[in-house]
């Protein structure tokens, strides 16, 4: 007989093994693929917290986690800077948050239809945000409508690595996941009555 707490505690290590995977192939991404702009995981991952993370301050603070890590990582080892935060960074860290809630959307309804159009969501709200957001720093355009336009026409060409990132990484991570859920039912969160 398997103790009450084991499901969950291996639910929550394959959980985590995916997510650590995801966080180690951002930082794996420059050395491979020289680091194409916007070629990472994380809105994937902000999406599978938000799906499969019991808590939501849990499944809040994975993704940013993930993101500061590989954002440190980046910014020191390929960038030479000793920075914590980059200018501007709470942009894309509340993206990530309403990535989280838009996963949250997926729990208990995941299929290939509704991962896609998550994923699909997750490319266009982090475009509109964080090029809303270098606009708004005020240090690269001026403070007219003119302006936010040449912001988002420059973004453009980076929309196609975030898309096919969120679409390849939540194939991934919510594909694998469930097919390991469909083979090892002991991963399967089960209902156990009325939660918070």
């Amino acid at each position: 007989m398997i103790p009450k707490k084991e499901p969950n505690l291996m639910r929550s290590g394959v959980l985590f093994g995916f997510i650590a995977f995801a966080t180690i192939s951002r930082l794996m991404a420059p050395y491979v693929l020289g680091h194409p702009s916007n070629l990472a995981p994380i809105d994937a991952i902000a999406l599978f917290s938000g799906a499969y993370c019991a808590s939501r301050w849990r499944a809040m603070i994975i993704p940013l986690l993930s993101v500061w890590v590989g954002d440190w990582f980046v910014l020191t080892a390929l960038h030479g800077k000793l920075e914590i935060f980059y200018p501007g960074f709470y942009w894309q860290y509340g993206t990530y948050m309403l990535l989280v809630l838009l996963g949250s959307s997926l729990r208990g309804k995941v299929n290939f239809g509704r991962v896609m159009t998550a994923s699909l969501l997750a490319a266009c709200i982090f475009f509109v945000i964080s090029n809303f957001g270098v606009w708004a720093g005020g240090y690269m355009y001026p403070y007219t409508w003119n302006g936010l336009m040449a912001c988002y026409t420059a973004g453009i060409p980076y929309f196609k690595y975030t898309l096919a990132s969120d679409l390849l990484y939540s194939g991934m991570l919510f594909g694998a996941f469930e097919w390991m859920q469909n083979r090892y039912p002991v991963l399967t969160r089960k209902p156990i009555g009325l939660t918070r």
